[in-house]
């Protein structure tokens, strides 16, 4: 401060002290401090205000500054509320615990609060003999108290009181006087920053609340999540989220919480009833500062003693989510402030459970498909032949592993009334439960004609097209394999409809069954051929869906038909299980960095018994 500022108020203080105190008063000041000694503390005080914005920092200095030249034994900062009505302690030495927390003076209620409402400085010798003095418990005889004015407006009262009665004197009111005027913009000022800094804070805790609540699609976590982060910025005791019934047409409580302990209410409140009812009708925010006195309010029959409440409508693009419903056992605790707060975060919180309501909803739907896929493998399951059947000559293994919960791979073993046994390894194009419905389909007809007409490997394959292509079913088509096995003569009849060739192992050698055709469904009245072969001793056939010489490893590559033959030619000494287990490992191994076979593997393997 420039010490022209500082001469200014010194000359302003010593001319508030230029008339003589009258005889018999008390002394001016207190023992030891001179008259110049308050001057020059004034003007530190007021430069103290001027230079602070911290406005608890600013109030602790000057009641310190004051104690040293006006002997106090309470000192208090009371301001006005935001709406000009109350007066609360926000700054007080030597009041008692409950007063500091408590108490509450009205305009004109009271010394402080007549001060406050008439804007003149007050001073009571003896406060027993004033009928407006509110004995706050702390044997106070007199008191002094002077109002904080800015720009006409009173925002609060100084106020100090002593047990001594005829503590002050009319020159500590002109010094007080004097020193208020700079407290109370000094105090405005600090408010205003306050303001600005709770407001950046607020904008702040806004972002990271919205960004963190759209995040989360669980609906129990997020209305967790929700009912924390409202704490951060508003206090309550009571917090309820009610979401808007459709079928119903109520309100249904979704969440409570009640001193944060988690309550189970189930009532539904139609709409416009009750606050909450009202602020889903209007859309609009509802605020009671005393639920007593409003005929809308709707106790829900506990304990709890609700005072006021602050109900706002959760709503995304006038489609109304619900309410979030905030209670306190205090009278007006929710403010204009905390109504605007949380209008604009529920504008998040209605997205965050929009988002969430829409996951559940495809939760629910995954749910249903997954019950469904359940049951769909599980007759697939039981369409397919769960083991191979045990056929005269023929040790026969079944290896069948689908990419996913349903294959699109079929196979079956269908005996004929003359003694052979059919064959048939099928592959429909795609995946999952489109393409086994489609081969669910194909092993249905063809188990109808082996009854109905029990033809050769060529004829059957020509009939199933003919039967697959009526149903119209686009981009829908099956490669098939289809054999017949006499094991009279131990001749194996085979027809190929766009199957991989089946092999052939005999003496240490494989060789391909050359045998190839259209696959099924596809192009109309198809001729297709086939091939007999005299099986011996020993023989093993092999049909493998391109399933497994397809496998990729983790940089791509295939398995393939080479390595295919030669684990074939390797496997074939063993047993037909033993030749299918072995292939089956043995891409389940090469596939294991890939995630797996990205297809379904089916391989069947009949093996001629020696006699």
């Amino acid at each position: 401060m420039s010490e022209t500022y500082r001469d200014n108020l010194a000359d302003e203080a010593v001319s508030a002290e230029a008339a003589p105190a009258p005889a018999g008063t008390a002394p001016e000041l207190e023992a030891g401090c001179s008259e110049a000694d308050a001057i020059s503390c004034l003007a530190q005080v007021v430069e103290e205000l001027n230079s602070s914005l911290e406005l608890d920092a600013v109030l602790q200095q000057v009641a310190t500054r004051v104690k040293q030249f006006i002997d106090y034994d309470t000192f208090g900062i009371h301001l006005l509320d935001p709406l000009g009505q109350e007066l609360r302690i926000r700054f007080g030495i030597g009041y008692p615990p409950e007063v500091m927390q408590h108490w509450r003076l009205g305009l004109g209620q009271g010394l402080v609060g007549t001060v406050a409402k008439t804007r003149e400085p007050l001073r009571v010798g003896n406060v027993k003999n004033d009928p407006r003095y509110i004995s706050a418990g702390e044997g106070i005889c007199s008191e002094m108290a002077i109002p904080l004015v800015v720009k006409s407006r009173p925002v609060g009262v100084l106020d100090v009181g002593s047990r001594r009665c005829d503590a002050f004197t009319e020159t500590h009111q002109r010094m007080l006087t004097f020193l208020a005027g700079h407290l109370a913009n000094a105090i405005e000022n600090a408010r205003l920053y306050e303001n600005l800094r709770e407001q950046a804070r607020t904008l702040s805790l806004l972002h990271e609340v919205s960004r963190e609540l759209t995040a989360i699609l669980d609906r129990e976590e997020l209305l967790r999540r929700v009912a924390q982060r409202v704490k951060r910025l508003v206090d309550y005791h009571g917090f309820h989220v009610m979401l808007w019934n459709e079928e119903t047409q109520l309100l249904e409580n979704a969440f409570s919480l009640r001193f944060d302990e988690r309550l189970a209410i189930k009532a539904g409140l139609p709409m416009g009833v009750g606050i909450c009812g009202t602020a889903a009708a209007l859309r609009q925010p509802v605020r009671v500062p005393n639920v007593h006195l409003d005929p809308r309010y709707v106790t829900c029959g506990d304990a709890v003693d609700v005072h006021s409440e602050l109900v706002v409508p959760l709503v995304v693009k006038d489609r109304l989510i619900g309410v979030l419903d905030l209670e306190s056992t205090e009278y007006n605790a929710f403010t204009e402030q905390h109504e605007q707060l949380l209008s604009t975060l529920t504008s998040y919180i209605a997205i965050a459970f929009e988002n969430a309501r829409l996951y559940e909803k495809v939760r629910e739907g995954e749910r249903r498909l997954e019950m469904d896929l359940e049951m769909a493998r599980d007759i697939q399951r039981r369409l397919l032949p769960e083991a191979p059947p045990r056929f005269p000559g023929l040790d026969i293994a079944i290896g069948y592993v689908p990419a996913r919960q349903l294959g699109g791979d079929v196979f079956d073993f269908l005996p004929y009334a003359d003694g052979r046994l059919g064959v048939a390894v099928g592959d429909v194009a795609g995946k999952a439960t489109a393409a086994a419905l489609y081969g669910s389909l194909a092993i249905g007809i063809l188990r109808g004609h082996v009854v109905e007409h029990p033809c050769e490997p060529a004829e059957m394959l020509e009939l199933m097209n003919e039967y697959l292509r009526k149903p119209r079913i686009d981009n829908r088509f099956m490669a098939l394999a289809f054999a017949l096995y006499d094991p009279r003569s131990k001749v194996l009849t085979v027809a190929n409809a766009g199957f991989p060739r089946p092999a052939l192992i005999r003496g240490g050698r494989l060789e391909e069954i050359e045998v190839d055709g259209v696959p099924l469904g596809i192009l109309p009245d198809i001729r297709y051929e086939e091939k007999k072969l005299a099986l011996q001793d020993g023989d093993v056939i092999v049909f493998c869906s391109d399933g497994i010489h397809e496998c990729l490893d983790k940089s791509g590559k295939e398995f393939g038909l080479g390595c295919l033959r030669e684990m074939l030619v390797e496997l074939a000494p063993g047993s037909a299980q033993e030749i299918a287990q072995g292939v089956l490992q043995a891409t389940d191994r090469y596939a294991a960095g890939n995630g797996g076979a990205a297809d379904d593997r089916t391989i069947v393997v009949l093996k001629v018994a020696r006699d």
